[in-house]
């Protein structure tokens, strides 16, 4: 009879009561040997009852929604829900009350407020600001190399320019005064009287020589005021402004002095080392004798080695000047000083990437200037058997025109990148050594803001600070 032998008979017209309404248990399966009873049956397992000593964690109440749960492994009584409603928490034996409010002092818990703690968005590592042309950091050495040729592209109409423009007007003004005065040299000596064409031809020769002395001179003086421009150039660069050809020439110009006082002071120490050398040349020389004229080669190229020595460890350690006399508004001697203590530590770094610059400009200019010389000196050659005098003379002077325009165009372009080169070099090594970074960085900010910030931050007495001399 299976079930209904285990409880009494009922009227089946009677209602059931709500404990007989519920559906009988689930049969159990036969109990497997070696295997324990599964649970969700409602026989319980030897073994499995309630858990000793693990009772409510301390400061946690009861979960609101769920009553107090069956112990594992044993079903709730017959004819109970497997939930209870949602009572008051109770708490298991071993563990008592939770914890009251954290007090103020040492016992506060300074997790509790969990929006306090709570994670916000992180702040990741930002590089340094690159404003303009250069990143407010000390520069890499693909920075130094890459930054003069960056100053040649992003504001060619100022640099190029000014370039472009020294460099014709030097080669006009060649062209002009040794041209007029060889000129007047051949014509008085094809008017010379038989006897005195030896004489007129030396003064001759030594006008044409001391005239172009001044186009030399000339070309030193731009190349001067030349790198003062770049310099400005670069600086402001640097904090993101891109200035026009008339600007950089009006903050430059009360400058333009010192500079060329500065490239002619040091063109000076040259030619008196130079005399040096050769009057000591000459006195060696008069001694006679075999013994003399060994003693000149040897001090000649002694001398040499010396000059080119001297020329590029002074020529490193006072690169520095044009940038220092412009953008700290310097005088030359101080200047010149400055530019030796900013280079301590730094010489072979500050001539290893003049070096480098210098000599992938000349291997340029070279690649591009020596096909076009040439084919200007072989057109003479080609039109030799031209009847035409007057298409010879034309086109020799078109070849000729052709080779200047393309040493002109060299040449500035080799002028821009070198004296950009010093300036880079020059803001890399105040940053390294004086912190100009953070003051352009501040700068920088500043003039984003729109507060009132200096007109130079390079010159640290017009910031407020006193320039080091």
């Amino acid at each position: 009879m299976g079930d209904q032998s285990q409880r009494p008979w009922t009227n089946p017209e009677e209602p059931r009561r709500p404990e007989e309404s519920a559906p009988p248990p689930p049969r159990q399966p036969p109990q497997q040997p070696g295997y324990p009873q599964p649970s969700g049956y409602p026989q319980q397992q030897p073994g499995y009852g309630q858990q000793p000593g693990y009772g409510q964690l301390q400061g946690y109440g009861q979960q609101a929604g769920y009553g107090q749960q069956a112990p594992y492994g044993q079903q709730p009584p017959h004819g109970q829900a497997p939930y209870t409603q949602p009572s008051a928490p109770s708490h298991q034996p071993g563990y008592g009350a939770p914890q009251a409010a954290p007090s103020a002092g040492y016992d506060a818990n300074p997790y509790a407020n969990a929006a306090q703690w709570a994670p916000g968005p992180q702040q990741g590592w930002a590089p340094p600001p690159k404003p303009g042309l250069i990143p407010l950091r000390p520069l890499s050495f693909s920075d130094l190399f890459g930054a003069p040729f960056l100053v040649l592209r992003r504001n060619p109409k100022a640099t190029f320019g000014s370039a472009l423009l020294f460099q014709g007007l030097t080669a006009v003004l060649s062209l002009v005064i040794v041209g007029l005065v060889a000129w007047l040299s051949f014509s008085r000596l094809s008017q010379a009287a038989p006897g005195e064409e030896d004489t007129i031809g030396a003064g001759g020769i030594t006008a044409i020589i001391l005239s172009s002395l001044i186009p030399i001179a000339g070309s030193i003086a731009g190349s001067a005021i030349l790198q003062g421009i770049i310099a400005q150039e670069v600086a402001r660069g640097t904090l993101g402004e891109k200035l026009p050809l008339g600007v950089l020439w009006r903050r430059t110009k009360k400058r333009f002095l010192p500079l060329i006082g500065y490239t002619f002071l040091l063109i000076g120490v040259v030619t008196v080392f130079i005399a040096v050398a050769v009057g000591l040349g000459f006195v060696l020389t008069g001694l006679g004798g075999r013994a003399g004229v060994v003693l000149t080669v040897v001090m000649a190229i002694a001398a040499l080695l010396v000059l080119v020595v001297a020329s590029a460890w002074l020529g490193t350690k006072f690169s520095l000047t044009p940038s220092i006399i412009v953008l700290e508004n310097s005088r030359v001697f101080p200047a010149l000083a400055r530019s030796w203590r900013l280079t301590d530590g730094y010489f072979w770094r500050t001539f290893g990437v003049q070096f480098l610059v210098s000599s992938v400009v000349s291997v340029a200019s070279q690649v591009v200037a020596t096909p076009i010389s040439l084919l200007a000196s072989f057109v003479p050659v080609i039109l030799v058997g031209v009847d035409s005098e007057a298409t010879m003379i034309v086109a020799t002077i078109a070849a000729q025109g052709l080779s200047l325009l393309v040493s002109v165009i060299i040449g500035a372009i080799t002028v821009v990148v070198i004296s950009a080169t010093s300036a880079v070099i020059y803001i890399d090594l105040r940053m390294r050594k004086e912190g100009l970074d953070l003051d352009l960085a501040r700068f920088v900010e500043a003039r984003s803001g729109g507060r009132e910030a200096v007109d130079n931050p390079f010159d640290l007495a017009a910031a407020g600070g006193k320039a080091p001399r």
